[in-house]
């Protein structure tokens, strides 16, 4: 009885070969991982955030209409507090405006926003650009 009660502790104190083999399958991931964000931190060149904006919708809401926008940033560092002003112009005369901003923009994102009008966009022209961001 004693000898049976050992040789089962030794059969299950052993891992079994699927154990191994989904071990060894995480560590080559996890090197991979590493292996590449080491590759990519000496080979990239920093460059700062290049932000982009484009307008996606304007829908009639409640109180007025709704400007969807969606901003980009192709740059290799992070941007922070992206301001994002858009002007609502009749001709040279300034009609209307209003603000958003962005809290973080990682590098390589894109991001969703809308600002509201209580004029119609859609009869006006609009002008929407990226004011600046805060390096977090």
């Amino acid at each position: 009885m004693v000898e049976k009660k050992a040789k089962n502790a030794k059969e299950n104190s052993a891992p079994p070969v699927w154990e191994w083999i989904l071990a060894a399958f995480g560590l080559v991931l996890v090197c991979v991982a590493i292996g590449s964000m080491i590759h990519r931190g000496v080979t990239q060149e920093s460059s700062p955030p290049n932000l982009s904006i484009q307008v996606e919708s304007t829908t009639p809401v409640q109180n007025g209409y709704a400007v969807a926008f969606r901003v980009k940033n192709t740059g290799t560092q992070t941007a922070a507090a992206v301001n994002i002003e858009a002007i609502l112009m009749q001709g040279e005369e300034e009609m209307e405006n209003g603000t958003a901003t962005i809290t973080y923009m990682p590098a390589g994102s894109e991001r969703e926003g809308g600002v509201f009008f209580t004029k119609d966009p859609r009869a006006l022209e609009l002008r929407i650009r990226v004011l600046g961001y805060e390096k977090p």
